[in-house]
């Protein structure tokens, strides 16, 4: 992957967010939904509460619980985190109630599990993928992960499997062909969670789980002092000389998780639009390098459910 660095602009950034709320959505109402799989997140909270409330569509729960998480989000993680869920917050369950509204659901059985993970995992990896790639947030269990975080001794990775864990444990408690059935339900559940965040992966930077980002600037001291500000990540500066114009530059190579690209991304844009970036895959790393589980607190999302 070979690129210069492009700005974007905010009509692109909304539309490319929304765009990935609707193919969300398309995943959770066409697939989802439908067999009764509770992956984690709002939304799964949403349906567990439709099997005792049949009579309230999954967006109307969706909504209230998102307003609620929303509201925790700004009490507990300030008016920054409020602000970057809203979008994602309230627009996932207008999408679902247009659907609800125009679209009669799809009838699957059993023996269409496979399918329904596949295809549903796909479609919500699709679309959180695109809003995290435009550094967006999707909002719901992303924000409750956050709390527990901030507010516990657990990790990142500790937190996120806590909450996620519970509410797919709920829905199969509560799942009505039985508690071995619900069983069966949430290992395709969980089939679910790891199609998506396999293709979430994918579309925010490619298939490795990290990236090495070389930069060759005229700006090296502004670039580094934001990417450590913002990442706390360190570097290797390198002089280097122009094979066609002979001009002193300098190479800045450092290594990122592929969710952290987008926030590298604006940062090079902001300090030197005409830098030129080249990102190769790191699929083996010695010495010194930490995933910095902190950087997602202050990321500007790695759950992949709604």
């Amino acid at each position: 992957m070979i690129s210069r660095i492009r700005s974007i602009t905010k009509v692109e950034l909304y539309l490319m967010l929304t765009l990935g709320v609707f193919v969300m959505a398309m995943g959770y109402y066409f697939f989802i939904i439908p067999s009764g799989l509770v992956t984690g997140g709002a939304t799964g909270i949403a349906i567990i509460l439709t099997r005792y409330f049949p009579d309230i569509p999954v967006s109307l729960f969706s909504l209230g619980l998102n307003v609620i998480i929303m509201t925790l989000g700004f009490f507990f993680l300030g008016k920054k985190e409020f602000v970057r869920s809203a979008v994602g917050s309230l627009e996932f369950p207008m999408f679902l109630a247009l659907f609800e509204l125009i679209i009669k659901p799809p009838q699957f059985s059993i023996n269409d599990m496979i399918l329904m993970a596949l295809y549903g995992g796909g479609l919500v990896g699709l679309g959180f993928g695109i809003v995290t790639r435009y550094g967006g947030s999707t909002g719901g269990s992303d924000i409750i992960i956050r709390i527990v975080k901030k507010y516990t001794p657990l990790s990142l990775a500790q937190s996120l499997y806590a909450v996620e864990a519970t509410i797919v444990l709920a829905g199969a408690i509560t799942f009505q062909s039985g508690f071995s059935n619900g069983i069966i339900a949430a290992l395709y559940a969980v089939l679910v969670i790891f199609v998506s965040g396999k293709v979430a992966d994918m579309i925010v930077i490619g298939a490795q789980q990290k990236k090495a980002v070389n930069i060759i600037t005229d700006h090296p001291k502004e670039i580094k002092a934001a990417i450590f500000t913002s990442l706390r990540r360190g570097m290797t500066e390198i002089p280097s000389l122009g094979g066609y114009t002979e001009s002193k530059k300098t190479v800045l190579i450092l290594v990122i998780q592929n969710s952290e690209y987008h926030i590298v991304r604006k940062i090079i844009q902001a300090n030197d639009p005409k830098a030129f970036v080249y990102v190769t895959p790191a699929s083996e790393i010695h010495g010194e390098w930490s995933s910095k589980e902190e950087v997602f607190v202050k990321h500007e999302s790695n759950p992949r459910t709604k």
